[in-house]
């Protein structure tokens, strides 16, 4: 009876140090991912980021996730960046992500039929003002529903130490 109840203790123990060490970032001040619905981006599903920002001094990174599935038809991944700052200031980027190798293989982290890729955009700035920020991503490739994508986030993190 005993070893039993030590093992349901030993097992719930093991499982929450795994939870406490896969949650734990102490880096991340702002990380959102936001699923695509049936993993067909439409052009008009812009998804959009709001953080508050009140450290104007910490050299910041910026990240794009993207998940796609292995099906995915293309090597890359264009999209249109928005921004909008606390003092009325916004402007629009286009950016380019390279999500395979020439010879097809994909870049990032495989797992099965899913690949995760998280994309630095920005490293070490530093975000001028404090108050909410709003970042928006739009797909801006030619067709107007994109198969195979499955996930879009945004990511915020403390600069990594290289």
């Amino acid at each position: 009876m005993e070893k039993v109840s030590l093992n349901r203790v030993s097992s719930f123990l093991v499982l929450c140090l795994a939870w406490v060490l896969n949650s734990c970032d102490s880096n991340r001040v702002y990380e959102e991912n936001f699923s695509v619905e049936n993993n067909v981006w439409n052009y008009e599903d812009v998804k959009t980021f709001s953080f508050d920002i009140t450290d104007t001094l910490s050299p910041l990174d910026l990240y794009v996730n993207i998940r796609t599935t292995s099906d995915y038809q293309y090597s890359n991944l264009y999209v249109y960046l928005y921004s909008s700052y606390p003092n009325g200031y916004s402007d629009k980027d286009t950016l380019e992500f390279i999500l395979a190798e020439q010879d097809g293989k994909w870049l990032g982290e495989s797992s099965g039929t899913v690949i995760e890729n998280q994309i630095l955009i920005s490293r070490g700035g530093r975000f001028p003002y404090s108050g909410k920020y709003t970042f928006k991503i739009q797909h801006a490739m030619r067709e107007q529903d994109l198969p195979e994508i499955i996930d879009i986030g945004f990511r915020v993190a403390l600069m990594e130490a290289k």
